[in-house]
């Protein structure tokens, strides 16, 4: 059940303990997943140092999909209100691209949180057409460089390609 403590004293000490190993635990899964980004990244000659805040722009977060997916996405209707429910955005085989650079890519350029949000949540649209769940990890979140959902977002999509790449690879 639960411990007991003798007194106020020890039972601080208990939880800096359990602070400082989940602090490391934390530092341990940034770290490693940012590792993991890179490595994906570097196919499209991009870079990230801060896993928290080069992903909140979302636009490494979509150029991560696109080289995990093999898929350019891209908004649905740059011009057009998009309705919360539906998706925005809409993807195209890689190889029916033009040579385009990456920067070339319809995402919102501006530096406002508006257009930050937008570009997360085309990454999290896409996400979740592809029957990956995402649970309580919404758009701002990523954008405010929430950690513990920035790295639940991170280890989603890690499980999901790296399985789908595994299960695929065992069928041939």
């Amino acid at each position: 059940m639960w411990p007991s403590y003798q007194d106020e004293h020890e039972f601080n000490a208990h939880l800096v303990c359990r602070m400082c190993c989940m602090d490391e635990r934390d530092r341990v899964q940034k770290k490693t997943f940012t590792k993991w980004v890179n490595k994906h990244l570097m196919k499209v000659r991009k870079h990230i140092s801060d896993l928290y805040e080069d992903l909140r722009d979302g636009h490494n977060l979509i150029s991560l999909l696109e080289v995990l997916s093999g898929i350019k996405l891209e908004p649905a209707g740059l011009k057009t209100l998009r309705l919360v429910s539906m998706p925005s955005w809409r993807h195209t085989n890689s190889e029916e691209q033009d040579e385009e650079d990456d920067d070339d890519v319809p995402r919102e350029k501006g530096r406002m949180r508006f257009h930050r949000l937008q570009n997360v949540q085309i990454a999290l649209d896409f996400l979740k057409q592809r029957q990956v769940k995402l649970v309580n990890i919404r758009n701002d979140d990523i954008t405010d460089g929430n950690p513990k959902l920035t790295l639940g977002l991170i280890w989603t999509i890690i499980l999901h390609f790296q399985v789908w790449s595994v299960s695929g690879s065992l069928l041939l």
